[in-house]
């Protein structure tokens, strides 16, 4: 039975430590109901279409977690992608860029810290934007220009962003980190547009420890993928959004296929598809 005929759902795996049909068929039938298997690529990339009311429940998520099986779970008439939308930090770059600028003045503890509770949702955005940068008040534009310029990129993303244009799709690295980065790597990996925040500097061209505009909240996030949408005059259904943490959720809880990349728990908890064992070319096969 071809994909085309088929109502149900397909759960696309990604067999990273290897792993044939017949034990993937054993590894997953107390969780769900397989109809059949097809193989993508060998021993490594399958398609297991399943019941129409497949869910990622926790015993299956943890399932697949311990076989370090990445996935994704689709409609198994699902429409082809036309529109990506991708966080930064964390996710097309190795790191958070503000812990990058923290360990310029010897603050990197501090600032991670609040990095990582903003992350997994257990402080306010904007505030733990306030707190970081007024702690890096005082370094020069030259300097964050050249951090930027270092920021490693995450294993796979050339790849990924090499596949999605090629596709001819449309795409926007979108961050709550800040522009002088996300124009940097936009233009490495060939991301179409991108945004984010816009750093504020004294006379002396050094951070002022604020920001000029408005954040890129988790819903500046989600109200740019539905005006790329609306834009590309596609449904919501062509597009696919990924991030790692709580200001990515909302994108990704409206994507046609939302991605959480090694993401914290609250963004695991929603997100349809996960890469939390292989690199993140790994999303080309659910594109």
């Amino acid at each position: 039975m071809s994909p085309i005929s088929y109502p149900g759902k397909c759960l696309t795996v990604i067999a990273n430590l290897g792993m044939t049909q017949q034990e993937l068929s054993m590894l997953l039938s107390p969780f769900i109901v397989i109809t059949h298997i097809e193989e993508r690529a060998s021993h490594k990339v399958w398609d297991v279409f399943c019941s129409a009311d497949t869910q990622l429940n926790p015993a299956l998520r943890q399932c697949l977690y311990n076989n370090a099986l990445d996935f994704a779970l689709q409609n198994a008439l699902r429409r082809r992608k036309k529109l990506f939308l991708s966080d930064m930090d964390a996710t097309m770059v190795v790191g958070e860029t503000i812990d990058d600028m923290a360990k310029v003045l010897g603050l990197y503890d501090e600032i991670s810290a609040i990095t990582a509770a903003a992350m997994q949702g257990e402080i306010d955005y904007r505030e733990a934007v306030k707190q970081r940068l007024a702690l890096l008040k005082g370094i020069p534009r030259q300097v964050i220009c050249e951090i930027a310029n270092k920021a490693p990129l995450a294993t796979g993303a050339d790849k990924l962003l090499a596949e999605i244009n090629s596709r001819g799709m449309d795409s926007c690295l979108i961050s709550g980190g800040f522009s002088i980065f996300t124009k940097t790597v936009a233009k490495k990996l060939g991301f179409k547009q991108h945004l984010s925040n816009l750093l504020s500097y004294d006379k002396d061209g050094k951070l002022d420890g604020g920001w000029i505009g408005d954040l890129v909240t988790a819903e500046v996030k989600e109200a740019t993928l539905r005006t790329l949408t609306k834009k590309n005059r596609l449904n919501l259904s062509d597009t696919i959004a990924i991030g790692d943490g709580a200001n990515d959720k909302n994108m990704v809880s409206i994507a046609g296929l939302g991605v959480a990349y090694y993401g914290k728990p609250t963004l695991r908890d929603i997100a349809q598809a996960e890469i939390h064992s292989g690199t993140l070319d790994g999303v080309i096969w659910f594109l």
